[in-house]
């Protein structure tokens, strides 16, 4: 194995392709990482429930491939300037030599026959959408996704296509984001749980004004990625398995008080009295005739309050919420008003946006004496 191109172009594609090694990793040769040249360098990670596959061009001096660790590499890389940069695996010492201008370093290879094969993926539900798309669904989606590992299955995005609707909905039992777009797939119904870890290398992924596509399996998902650079990404994941919650059911028909609200100036007061929050004591927000008061108040610390003015005229409602759960629902919202829709103190409330019908966010509130 030989090869040469610059520093950069071979950093971002080793960092893209090793997202899926974490700081706890199964076993020690999941601490490395791939490199595979041929016509041109694939680098590969796994941590056998998600692969990353990325494919760049570089100047082929031999063939070969070999398994080194990732971290290490990264640091090596990212400790040069930018400059030419060669790779040798050699074979007598089973080290691979890293040159970039005057630097030079030898780097020892993890075994090759021990390194897991990259998944096998059958085209068999696929379908394509603007990545640019993708990622506002998703990023929309993903904020409700529980962190509790113990509930493997809320950590997770719904994804779900049916009669020419892409949706996507997450809920961690307290929250509940749903977002829809038109797409035209022509395949029948898809409902599949993806971890929400794997559409974080998405959303955080270079790529802006291209498509992705999106294959779909009975056991596991596949994404493929192309920029203008001639690179290419494939991620391939394990499906969640499990039961998602029927969170249609969830969404009221329709709630007592609707009150438009600007987006911004709500979300400037939430921000600005949570300010004295600790491990997210409840804002308070009192809804009575032509304005809302936001309010918290902590024994140990003190209290702080900020009113706005609204057009609202019915009953007075004390309603409480977790500030940063509040914060996120208003966050998705694109226009300049948000609705906010309430039945009663403590029912769940809906966000939406004034115009667009799909995007919601139920909120569950918190009772407080």
């Amino acid at each position: 194995m030989k090869f040469q191109t610059t520093r950069t172009e071979l950093l971002d594609t080793v960092l893209f392709a090793s997202r899926t090694i974490g700081t706890k990793v199964s076993s020690f040769i999941l601490n490395g990482i791939m490199l595979d040249v041929d016509e041109g360098l694939t680098t590969y990670s796994t941590d056998l429930e998600t692969s990353i596959k990325s494919i760049m061009e570089v100047k082929t001096l031999e063939k070969g491939k070999a398994v080194v660790p990732a971290r290490i590499l990264i640091n090596i890389l990212k400790s040069l300037k930018e400059s030419k940069i060669e790779l040798e695996l050699d074979k007598l010492t089973n080290q691979v030599k890293i040159a970039c201008e005057n630097a030079l370093f030898t780097l020892n290879t993890l075994s090759l026959e021990e390194y897991p094969g990259f998944p096998e993926i059958k085209k068999e539900n696929y379908i394509k959408i603007n990545l640019n798309k993708f990622r506002n669904l998703v990023i929309k989606a993903q904020k409700a996704a529980s962190l509790d590992e113990g509930r493997a299955i809320l950590t997770g995005v719904l994804l779900e296509i049916e009669e020419g609707l892409l949706s996507m909905a997450a809920t961690d039992s307290y929250r509940l984001s749903i977002v829809k777009e038109n797409i035209d797939t022509g395949r029948p119904p898809i409902k599949v749980v993806i971890p929400s870890k794997v559409l974080d290398s998405i959303v955080k992924s270079e790529y802006k004004d291209s498509d992705i596509e999106i294959n779909i399996e009975e056991n596991q998902i596949s994404f493929y990625l192309e920029g203008d650079n001639k690179k290419k990404n494939i991620i391939v994941s394990r499906l969640l398995s499990g039961k998602f919650p029927e969170y249609k059911q969830l969404i009221p028909k329709s709630l007592k008080h609707n009150i438009v609200i600007n987006k911004e100036k709500m979300l400037d007061v939430v921000k600005r009295i949570s300010s004295i929050s600790q491990d997210n004591i409840p804002v308070k927000l009192t809804i009575d005739k032509g304005k809302i008061t936001v309010s918290m108040s902590i024994r140990e610390i003190g209290s702080s309050s900020e009113d706005f003015e609204v057009s609202y005229g019915e009953e007075r409602i004390e309603i409480a919420f977790n500030p940063e759960f509040l914060m996120d629902g208003i966050n998705i919202m694109d226009e300049k008003n948000i609705i906010l829709s309430i039945e009663e103190s403590l029912k769940p409330i809906l966000i939406r946006s004034e115009k667009n019908k799909n995007l919601i966010y139920l909120l569950m509130p918190i009772r407080v004496s």
